[in-house]
């Protein structure tokens, strides 16, 4: 069942696996469907939420709109506390939670993003048309466009087959022009340069190398600015680093927020006879 906002919006959502939660908020433009290279893995650890918010509506607090969404659906679950993963616009939504709400956060993995414009290098004004789909004037052309400058040239190269599915995908599930402008311009207003200084949770920046959307500048400065981040670069990567590094970031978002066991010594005989 969806999660009504108000009479016009609603969150739909889906849970898989068992363990600690654990929240995927998606980016500019994508459904949960993004996601298809990480719920198989993760959910084998944790309890895996994805979600999309359907209907229109505006945006008039820009992000902090996004987190109450957010907040409703762990509402609706009863989760008191949740590891949080955000990509792109989704990892602003993740920053703000986690400054908002920080009694609901418990580790932070921030993918593709940055704190906001307060970032220390921008995207190009090419890079922007590009993710815009400009001059194109077919939807299909403007959303491969986009899609393309979105990931590098050896993964469409690689995987000629998968990168046609996304696009199919994108074009099945996209939002109203209106509700991407909605986000859009909340995403543009987030500023979180100075905030972000007092996000407690433990937290991981992952970024790809080659990121024309979000340049690896910001993903620097970002986990520099959070206290004792660890910050994660893959080469050969695009901003849709999850999907075509989705193995190693996989790895990295188990390794990050599985607790470890700890492992008893046994002692050898020579310990025991203390020789």
């Amino acid at each position: 069942m969806p999660v009504m906002i108000t009479d016009h919006t609603s969150i739909d959502y889906d849970v898989h696996g068992e363990g600690p939660p654990l929240v995927l908020i998606n980016g500019l433009g994508f459904g949960r469907w993004g996601f298809f290279k990480q719920v198989p893995a993760l959910s084998r650890h944790f309890r895996t939420i994805t979600f999309d918010v359907r209907g229109e509506r505006d945006l008039k607090d820009g992000v902090s709109d996004l987190v109450a969404d957010v907040v409703a659906l762990l509402d609706h679950l009863r989760i008191r506390k949740t590891h949080v993963l955000g990509t792109s616009l989704g990892g602003f939504v993740a920053q703000d939670l986690a400054l908002q709400r920080p009694d609901l956060v418990d580790r932070l993995v921030l993918v593709c993003t940055s704190y906001g414009r307060g970032g220390p290098e921008t995207m190009s004004p090419w890079a922007l048309m590009e993710m815009l789909g400009l001059p194109s004037l077919s939807v299909e052309r403007a959303v491969r466009r986009g899609l393309e400058a979105a990931t590098s040239d050896r993964y469409r190269a690689e995987h000629p087959e998968e990168f046609g599915q996304i696009a199919r995908w994108r074009l099945a599930d996209s939002p109203s022009l209106s509700a991407y402008y909605e986000q859009m311009r909340a995403g543009a207003s987030f500023d979180a340069s100075h905030s972000v200084r007092s996000i407690t949770s433990p937290t991981l920046v992952i970024h790809g190398a080659e990121d024309r959307y979000v340049p690896v500048a910001n993903a620097v400065a970002l986990a520099e600015a959070i206290p004792d981040a660890r910050l994660r670069v893959l080469q050969d990567a695009g901003h849709l680093v999850f999907i075509e590094r989705f193995a190693e970031v996989n790895r990295e978002v188990v390794t990050f927020l599985k607790p470890r066991r700890l492992r008893k010594r046994t002692a050898t005989p020579r310990q025991r006879s203390g020789s």
